[in-house]
Parts: C-alpha cells; structure tokens; sequence
C-alpha cells in the first residue's frame, strides 16, 4: 500500500524532470536551469520515500533495552581488576 506522501514525492520528482526537459528543448542548450530541476528532481523522491516516524518510534520502543548502570562507591579501585588499561606516558 502505497501512501500519499510517496505518490506526492514521485510526483513532483516527475514534474521536475520534465520542466529540465522541456527547458532543454525551448533553449536547446543545457543551463543552470536545465541542471537546477534534474539536480532537484531526487529531493522529493527521497522524502517521499522515506521512512515513516511513527512506525519508527514503534519500533524504538519495542528494542529499548534499560542499561544497568552499577555505581561502585569504593575510591580504592584497581583499574587493572576491571580491565583498564594504564597509559603510559
């Protein structure tokens, strides 16, 4: 099922194309114009095709893992025990 935001999106991004043509067909030489629409013809495209943000924030929150912070109050750790390296200078 396609939605609205993709046929909107394929559908400017055809508009653009064909205004780059037939602004290479009236001046018969390719300008900053011709150049401009098919440069921007992608934008649309891409917007329209990308991901939808609810679906997104569904899936953020069913892979949401809580991270088990440990706090060690003990000031006389050895780094080395827990896998630090010392550098060395």
């Amino acid at each position: 099922m396609t939605t609205l935001r993709a046929v909107i999106g394929v559908t400017f991004s055809l508009i653009l194309i064909l205004f780059s043509i037939y602004n290479f067909m009236i001046n018969n030489s390719l300008t900053t114009q011709v150049w401009g629409y098919l440069l921007l013809a992608p934008l649309p495209l891409a917007i329209g095709l990308s991901p939808n943000t609810e679906k997104l924030k569904l899936y953020k929150q069913y892979n949401d893992w809580d991270d088990e912070t440990r706090e060690i109050d003990d000031e006389n750790i050895d780094p080395i025990a827990f896998g630090f390296d010392i550098p060395i200078l």
